[in-house]
């Protein structure tokens, strides 16, 4: 029952628990939250919404009407935050950001066929790349560090979890050991296609709503969106489910693949040397050529925009098969009793190096692809997708390989190089090769990141200087006061009016210290005011931290390989920057476990992630399957549904959307094929990202000519944004359209309370101005007469409307 917080007016209420029905006929208020998972209870102002259409999880809720409308909110921060095992995905956001990479094209590329073409299939190779380099990090602590050599090891292998690898023969069987290693990266394999499953039946099924005379809405669509030409317009952009359970079965089918190449790689170099003859031979060919063709298979399925039946079950079943004969391959492998020198396992260095040399190559090539495409754009020469691919290899790889140092360290001695000691009892080898890279992968983008934040700070601490905020105060000195100011009322003016009075009593000396004070902390609320403004254009100064990174990582990788092909050695940093870095390396995948542990058991902590995942997992998946999947592909259906289902039932909504939300209203009112047609929506969106972020980032997706086509696709769209907003701004979408709202809104306040506070992003929810234009057009906007039920009903419509539950 709705129980408003700020309103007393009595609410009819069934008997029992029998909740209300729900009247769509007039006009319905729709509200979209934006990042963080707001609640339905706080979106509302309502402590008791009743559940109208959906779930806990995603859903309707409902409020008493107000101001002659309905007010509903629609509530899918369930899907991204409110869960505390959707932290896991945390784990997987190196494969969101591969994903994103490949939305940041540009629109010259996105128009071309061939040229995307071309720069799908360098994204999905790389995306590919980087599920076989997670499997590589986790086979090379597991296989080497953990069954081969601390399974050889009396000493390391003292855990109780770990004395199994002693028992019997399997001290005097290393292959055996290895074997007993690969089981944990094919648990990971396992787990990847229960979460691609699962997240697929929870998200990707919900299909966009269709005419009853569309003759193509029940189709097995199984083409991606990520298509030349296809945009938020195209009628089954959101309707990828098909494509991403088929790419998905490729990446699951290379990654057994490569599994069972490295399985047989590793025992083959095991077993190769003078004195021993190995076992089933052919089995191992056998592997060796049926995992190299499933790669090659995985890797031309994966470029091309449809794959059939055949094709995935040749990865699959191929890489399935290579397993199993690498498994029998080192089962039959005999004992080897004598002992051997401490250090890694043969073969897995040379694995490493070609594995990564083939992912690096995908990787740096979608930089060239992208500039000799025309990856240009309005602003100047963007490196987004090689940017973002870069950013989320060394995250990858960054906490992997602290992972694996700090497993490494638990089970025995490290060697390190950069440590200056000698050698050291019951040694764990980790190749020279990790502590190298080690450095450019942690302890160099930390220094890029604080040279970042601190040039920031610069920035902003300038943004405060006298001049800007004196241009500040006389833009509000022209902003009229109250028209009888009392002794009560103050103004910002009044209160530095009297600081300068006081301060005139007061000796030169101390004169002088408040002019240096002021000079170097710059305070007040002018200053404030100057910077919040100066703050609102930095999100895009993100674009050049990534584009430090990614040439940083272009040149380190040139330097690697200049030095390489010279010396024949990889280069090494000097001792204390080693030591340094691993010491950084190691406690990145702690610092990622208490992120981790606080989300999991805090709500708030888990909104605070959501961001991230509210905006890195708004596309779908068609470069990484394997990445948190895309709530989008639920809520945009969900929203076409819901106003569909209030057209046909005399009903006319007014979308009311603030931050990310606008940008769902913008994708589910793109759409054509999936609204009845006819019908008036007016949109009122307020701190949206839509041209500041979005058509920074996907220009090919958000740019100016899908901004002006959904202002013809709505009745009315208004877009209110503050100039302090950090996230929000214009949309340049045409006249009338935007407008600019002041903040704060003037310079006057009560004595003894606190000066007017800015209200940044998050105050359009109160502020009058706003409300009083949602009025206007929930007053002004026409609602439809009966609709036939034969006509232009949407297809889901003929199932059953969802049973109401009383609140929780």
């Amino acid at each position: 029952m709705p129980l408003q917080r700020y309103e007393d007016r009595t609410v009819d209420r069934p008997p029992g628990l029998i909740p209300p029905p729900v009247d769509v006929r007039g006009v319905t208020e729709l509200r979209l939250h934006g990042v963080g998972g707001t609640t339905p209870e706080n979106l509302l102002a309502d402590d008791a919404p009743q559940l109208s259409w959906g779930d806990r999880i995603a859903g309707f809720f409902r409020t008493a009407d107000r101001n002659g409308r309905h007010i509903e909110a629609y509530s899918w921060g369930g899907l991204t935050s409110r869960s505390a095992s959707r932290v896991l995905w945390l784990l997987l956001f190196p494969f969101a950001l591969a994903n994103v990479a490949g939305w940041t094209c540009a629109p010259r590329v996105h128009a071309s066929r061939v040229r995307f073409a071309i720069h799908r299939a360098v994204v999905r190779w790389a995306s590919l790349g980087m599920t076989l380099n997670t499997l590589l990090l986790v086979a090379m602590t597991t296989m080497d560090i953990g069954a081969f050599q601390c399974g050889a090891q009396p000493d390391c292998v003292d855990h109780w979890w770990l004395r199994w690898l002693r028992f019997g023969s399997l001290a005097e069987h290393p292959a055996q050991r290895v074997l007993i290693g690969a089981v944990l990266p094919l648990l990971l394999i396992v787990v990847l296609a229960v979460l691609a499953g699962r997240s697929l039946i929870r998200y990707e099924r919900a299909a966009p709503p269709r005419r009853r005379d569309d003759t193509l809405r029940d189709r097995a669509y199984r083409s991606t969106p990520a298509r030349s030409g296809a945009g938020l317009a195209d009628r089954d952009f959101w309707n990828g489910g098909r494509s991403v359970g088929d790419m998905a079965l490729i990446h699951l089918g290379a990654a057994l693949a490569f599994l069972a190449w490295l399985l047989q790689y590793t025992v083959h170099g095991l077993i190769s040397r003078p004195g021993h003859e190995p076992h089933a031979t052919a089995v191992g060919t056998a592997a060796a050529v049926l995992a190299v063709l499933a790669l090659a298979v995985a890797a031309g399925a994966v470029a091309v925009p449809r794959v059939t039946g055949p094709v995935i079950a040749a990865a699959l079943v191929g890489g399935a098969l290579a397993l199993i004969a690498a498994i029998g391959y080192a089962a039959a492998q005999a004992a080897v009793p004598e002992a051997r020198p401490p250090g890694p396992l043969p073969g897995m260095l040379t694995a490493a190096n070609w594995t990564y040399g083939l992912c690096l190559a995908a990787a740096i090539a979608v930089l060239p692809v992208h500039a000799l495409l025309g990856g240009r754009r309005r602003g100047g020469f963007l490196m987004a997708p090689f940017s973002a691919m870069a950013l989320a290899f060394v995250l990858l790889n960054g906490v992997g390989i602290g992972t694996m140092l700090r497993i490494a360290d638990l089970l025995g001695n490290v060697p390190n190089p950069g440590s200056g000691f000698g050698p050291r009892p019951n040694p764990i080898v980790v190749p020279d090769t990790v502590f190298a890279v080690t450095p450019w992968l942690t302890a160099v983008p930390t220094v890029i990141l604080a040279g970042f934040f601190a040039v920031e700070a610069v920035r902003l601490w300038h943004a405060g200087r006298h001049r800007r905020a004196a241009a500040v105060a006389a833009e509000y000195d022209e902003v009229p006061g109250p028209a009888a100011p009392s002794a009560w009322d103050r103004s910002i003016g009044m209160d530095e009016q009297d600081r300068l009075r006081a301060l005139r009593g007061t000796s030169p000396l101390a004169r002088g210290w408040d002019r240096l004070w002021r000079a170097v902390t710059r305070p007040g609320w002018a200053c404030g005011v100057a910077r919040a403004r100066a703050m609102s254009g930095m999100a895009r100064d993100v674009d050049k931290l990534l584009g430090v990174m990614a040439i940083t990582a272009l040149a380190v990788l040139c330097f690697f390989w200049i030095h390489l092909g010279l010396t024949g050695d990889v280069p090494r940093p000097w001792r204390w920057l080693q030591s340094i870095s691993t010491w950084l390396a190691a406690a990145f995948p702690v610092a990622v476990l208490l992120l981790m542990r606080n989300g999991w058991s805090r709500l708030d902590s888990r909104r605070h992630l959501g961001v991230l995942w509210d905006i890195g997992t708004f596309w779908p998946r068609a470069y990484h399957p394997l990445a948190p999947p895309s709530y989008t592909e639920r809520a945009v259906p969900d929203l076409q549904r819901r106003m569909w289902y209030a057209h046909d039932h005399q009903g006319a909504v007014v979308v009311t959307a603030h931050s990310q939300g606008t940008v769902l209203a913008a994708a589910a009112l793109l759409q054509p094929d999936s609204r009845p047609g006819g019908e008036q929506v007016g949109l009122i969106t307020f701190g949206s990202p839509l041209d500041k972020l979005y058509g920074w980032a996907f220009p090919a997706y958000f740019g100016p000519d899908v901004l002006a086509d959904l202002r013809a696709k709505t009745w009315r769209w208004t877009n209110f944004f503050y100039p302090t907003d950090y996230i929000g701004g214009p949309v340049h979408a045409g006249d009338g359209v935007d407008v600019k709202l002041s903040d704060p809104v003037s310079t006057w306040y009560v004595y003894g309370q606190n000066p007017p506070a800015m209200g940044r992003h998050s105050a359009y929810w109160s502020d009058r101005r706003v409300w009083v234009v949602v009025d206007e057009a929930a007053r002004d906007i026409a609602v439809p007469q009966a609709i036939p039920p034969e006509r232009q009903r949407m297809a889901s419509t003929e199932q059953p409307e969802p049973v109401t539950v009383p609140p929780a």
